[in-house]
């Protein structure tokens, strides 16, 4: 019996907490909502105050540069 390993995505928020600071937030789950929660638990911020999301899946290649604006 063999088991199959999950699809796994990366989900990048560029724009995380765009009302205090810039910032990026991303997590690697099988969906946005596990994503969400995997970040809540290590940040404390609600999903509102995130911004848009982007989705990927993990087996294939992607770079991100975020900066900070004036």
């Amino acid at each position: 019996m063999s088991k199959q390993r999950p699809e796994l995505f990366v989900f990048v928020w560029a724009q995380f907490c765009p009302d205090y600071s810039d910032g990026l937030a991303f997590a690697i789950a099988e969906t946005v909502e596990q994503a969400q929660k995997l970040i809540e638990q290590r940040r404390g911020y609600r999903p509102t105050d995130w911004g848009p999301v982007q989705q990927f899946p993990a087996s294939e290649p992607i770079a991100f540069c975020v900066t900070g604006g004036a």
